[in-house]
């Protein structure tokens, strides 16, 4: 079993991701690499025809939701 994030991880990836959606939102093209773009995975690719960014942001929520449902747990270990 692989180690688990801890909250502030989870945390620092929300705005990472939170960033680069933006990023696409405002930049476009010009927000994706080169080989993105030779690859066919253009800005209108990653917000609307395979949200991937925006999944995953869902889905970082979702953990932290989980996370912290209970209040902030201290690790012992």
């Amino acid at each position: 079993m692989g180690k688990k994030r801890d909250i502030e991880d989870i945390k620092k990836e929300i705005i990472s991701r939170k960033k680069r959606l933006t990023d696409l939102k405002e930049k476009g093209d010009d927000a994706c690499s080169k080989y993105d773009l030779k690859m066919g995975y253009n800005a209108d690719f990653y917000l609307n025809k395979c949200p991937i960014i925006q999944n995953q942001i869902n889905y970082l929520e979702k953990e932290l939701t989980e996370l912290t449902k209970n209040g902030i747990q201290t690790t012992l270990f």
